[in-house]
């Protein structure tokens, strides 16, 4: 409302020489006086929030979108958030697989057959039952025969394609998990949403005061990022909490009996083998990129 008053304030004419309907509103203001009429700003203040909330949030995204499919998409906040939640969905399945593959002997031998059939290069040679005894034995090669054999990004979009419906069984079951990613997801609703209308406030100052008010747009586009950082931690926590089996929920309990897509040979669905076994520094599963 301060914005839409700075962008035409100046035009709404004086108490005496209003006329029509504007004279009317000045009338009835006068009449019901400053609380009923500070309620009623109030309760339009409030509808407007709304309104303009959900539309900016829309714009918001709608642009992150789009820059995402440009070259600059590597320093949107969007690209990073997609990161990180594939990564942490990505721990999840191969979690799950890994328990997996210690109790299913059916999915361990097939496990150890890919693994047999397109061993690594980079490693000593060993023969099924060393792989199979050192995986049993350390959860961490367990992991790592994992990632080397199973198509886990596949599942991963799986995951997330039914993470809406994760979140809402966690808040059918009351799960403290919910409360905390609802708490993160609002915080950062709340600060995308403040960039809209701060932005259109520099810019109506920008043209009827001075230009340099602009300058402050570059520090508002960080509104966008903290919130965009907000909903990727209550993503993560989500994610974190399936992994670790605070939360059983039957999309990852399916995983224990569904068909798993294995890595074919050289190639996969999605990422090749040379990019599944690159070490990442900041990824604990990765530290035995070249086991023992």
């Amino acid at each position: 409302m301060i914005v839409l008053w700075l962008a035409v304030g100046y035009r709404v004419p004086e108490p005496g020489s209003a006329h029509g309907v504007l004279a009317d509103v000045y009338r009835l203001a006068h009449a019901a006086g400053l609380i009923a009429a500070g309620i009623a700003i109030s309760v339009a203040a409030y509808i407007l929030g709304v309104i303009a909330t959900q539309l900016g949030l829309s714009a918001t995204y709608a642009v992150g979108a789009a820059l995402r499919r440009t070259r600059i998409a590597p320093i949107t906040p969007g690209h990073h958030r997609a990161n990180q939640g594939n990564k942490a969905l990505n721990y999840v399945v191969v979690s799950r697989l890994a328990e997996r593959f210690g109790h299913d002997a059916a999915f361990r031998s097939q496990l150890l057959d890919q693994l047999m059939a397109d061993p690594p290069a980079n490693l000593p040679n060993r023969t099924r039952a060393e792989w199979e005894h050192r995986a049993l034995a350390d959860r961490w090669t367990r992991h790592w025969v994992v990632r080397r054999v199973v198509d886990a990004e596949t599942l991963a979009d799986q995951l997330e394609a039914d993470s809406y419906n994760i979140i809402l069984r966690l808040r059918g079951s009351s799960e403290p998990v919910a409360l905390e990613h609802d708490r993160l997801q609002s915080e950062g609703d709340f600060r995308i949403a403040m960039f809209s209308p701060l932005a259109a406030a520099c810019v109506i100052l920008a043209i009827r005061w001075n230009p340099w008010c602009l300058l402050a747009l570059p520090f508002l586009i960080t509104l966008i990022y903290v919130g965009v950082a907000s909903r990727t931690e209550a993503e993560r926590g989500v994610a974190e909490a399936l992994a670790a089996g605070q939360v059983n929920d039957p999309s990852l309990a399916r995983l224990d009996a569904i068909p798993i897509p294995l890595r074919a040979g050289g190639n996969t669905l999605i990422a090749s083998d040379s990019a599944a076994d690159t070490p990442d520094p900041g990824d604990p599963d990765d530290t035995l990129a070249t086991p023992g």
